[in-house]
């Protein structure tokens, strides 16, 4: 293995020209030299030892890299970040910046160059979700923390599971991810709080004991703990409108059970007209093809009794005709009728074998029937929405407060 990491090193220090340096933070190794690392690789059959830690040890050497700075090997080509560990040692020493000091020591700036190549908006919103997803179901759903606990540690719990979620992620580099969990954690601050306010408003408009209880704490007013008072936090929103437990149960069940029952209702309406457009033939519904399938028949079924007609009269005609050169000429007229008829009986033949089937009619007109009922379901349980929205939003953000707030001392 050993030699087979020389042979990468050197690999890497013989193709500069295949290395972009951004700046003094940011090294781009491109596709052509990942590939040949990694064709490198193959051809030594390396079994012993990860292949991507080998290649992260091979960079670490070839660039005379720092344990903690970040190698992500990503499909078009490995990203190294430079952690700048001078001024990160500035910071540290530096007792006037606090906020800097918050993530690790880590320089802001650095922060924001990772955040920015590594969190588009659809990866954040994935990750946070699961952040969120992660913290609920272990200190909600199986420890089901009390009040305390939660206030003394919810911030903690939160930054943990971004860290390990990190870590996962990235795989290396603790010292900066952790100091990256506290600058991501704060740039979707709101978010998180917001998703865990739409999970307990939820629960308890299902009858979550647990969640319903843990709700009643902001209720209490003032409390006692080791015989000090203190205020807790209420559901008050920033405008000064108060909430209580009872009241936020009976608009938050009508609002999470009717917009339950909305989301239904729009995917069942999006599911028939998906049916009733697989019925469409050309383009065209089959009550829409029948009328034109029927205009057409009516029109050659008038032709036709023109036609016939037509054809007896020349056939009366012929019969009274004394005129020898006359009688010829409605002779030829007769034959050309005659085909003009079985010309038009055999397109009323195409038209009767494409005739749409009344089976396929009435299945359209019976999805259209379910659609239209659908659909002023719908327009009801919307209103009851509408109705409800603004009170469950103010709701929602007087729980984010309390959530994200201390009992006082008085």
């Amino acid at each position: 293995m050993k030699n087979l990491a020389a042979d990468i090193i050197y690999l890497i220090e013989s193709n500069d020209d295949l290395i972009e340096y951004k700046n003094n933070q940011i090294i781009i190794i491109l596709n052509a030299l990942k590939n040949a690392i990694i064709n490198l690789i193959k051809e030594n059959k390396n079994k012993i030892f990860n292949d991507n830690d080998l290649i992260k040890l091979a960079i670490r050497k070839a660039l005379e890299l720092k344990k903690n700075d970040v190698i992500i090997i990503k499909q078009e080509h490995i990203f190294v970040k430079i952690i700048n560990r001078t001024n990160r040692n500035n910071i540290a020493q530096n007792e006037s910046k606090i906020h800097e000091r918050r993530f690790n020591g880590i320089d802001k700036r650095e922060l924001e160059v990772f955040y920015s190549e590594h969190f588009s908006k659809e990866i954040s919103k994935n990750f946070f979700k699961t952040i969120v997803e992660k913290f609920v179901e272990l200190y909600f759903e199986e420890q089901k923390i009390d009040n305390h606990i939660y206030e003394k540690n919810v911030f903690v719990y939160i930054q943990r599971i971004i860290i390990a979620e990190l870590i996962v992620k990235f795989e290396q580099s603790e010292e900066f991810l952790t100091g990256f969990s506290g600058y991501a954690f704060r740039m979707h601050f709101n978010s998180v709080f917001d998703s865990i306010s739409e999970y307990i408003l939820k629960e308890i408009s299902i009858s979550n004991e647990y969640m319903i209880d843990f709700l009643k704490y902001y209720s209490l007013d003032i409390i006692i703990v080791d015989g000090m008072k203190y205020k807790v936090p209420e559901f008050e929103t920033d405008d000064g409108l108060k909430w209580n437990v009872i009241s936020m149960l009976s608009i938050s069940k009508i609002y999470t059970r009717t917009r339950t029952s909305v989301n239904k209702l729009q995917k069942e309406v999006y599911s028939l007209d998906d049916q009733i457009l697989k019925l469409f033939i050309d383009n065209l519904s089959p009550t829409e093809h029948n009328k034109i399938h029927l205009n057409k028949k009516e029109k050659l079924t008038d032709e036709l009794r023109f036609k016939g007609q037509k054809l007896e009269d020349l056939l009366d005609e012929v019969h009274r005709m004394d005129n020898k050169e006359r009688t010829e000429s409605i002779k030829n007229e007769i034959k050309v009728s005659r085909e003009n008829i079985k010309t038009i009986k055999r397109a009323l033949e195409q038209l009767v074998k494409k005739e749409i089937k009344r089976s396929l009619i009435n299945k359209q007109l019976k999805l259209e029937r379910e659609l239209d009922s659908m659909h002023r379901e719908l327009k009801a349980q919307e209103k009851i929405l509408f109705q409800n929205k603004d009170s469950f939003l103010s709701i929602k953000k007087s729980l984010l407060k309390a959530l994200i707030s201390k009992k006082q001392r008085i």
